[in-house]
């Protein structure tokens, strides 16, 4: 067989092995997008009615340095109640914890999160994996995106 069937064969089995690997595995955009849109929506603006806006620089800049440690703490216990978003109520929110999506994964989701509002910090995975053995409770993190 001529070297260059074999490279074309080889090509199109590394090919065929690379698309069952997740694209974008590294990419927080495509991960948010695979595990957050069908709630927040696509350009994570939020879906009224059914879940806030993750795109509200107001929010996150008013979090400061405790935008990592909410954003760790929701997406790994949840959040249920009323909260207010960019001028909306949102009555008996029920975000079910994501603690399920590996560490390395909700780490790189919050990152995109935290970069579409310029916000000051992102969790670790450190943080992350702190909060997955002992959850915030929702008042708590209602507390904190009160600024308390």
């Amino acid at each position: 067989m001529s070297e260059r069937r074999m490279n074309g064969r080889a090509l199109l089995a590394a090919l065929a092995l690379c698309s069952a690997i997740p694209a974008f595995a590294d990419d927080g955009q495509a991960l948010f997008v695979q595990n957050c849109s069908s709630c927040h929506g696509a350009d994570a603006e939020g879906i009224e009615g059914l879940a806030p806006p993750l795109h509200n620089p107001e929010l996150w800049q008013a979090l400061g340095e405790n935008s990592a440690r909410y954003i760790a703490g929701v997406m790994t216990g949840g959040l249920s109640g009323t909260i207010n978003a960019k001028g909306l109520d949102y009555f008996g929110l029920v975000m079910p914890p994501q603690s399920h999506i590996d560490s390395a994964d909700l780490q790189r989701i919050a990152g995109y999160v935290i970069s579409l509002n310029e916000a000051a910090a992102a969790p670790d995975q450190a943080l992350i994996d702190q909060f997955k053995a002992a959850p915030l409770t929702h008042k708590a993190l209602r507390d904190i995106r009160k600024g308390n």
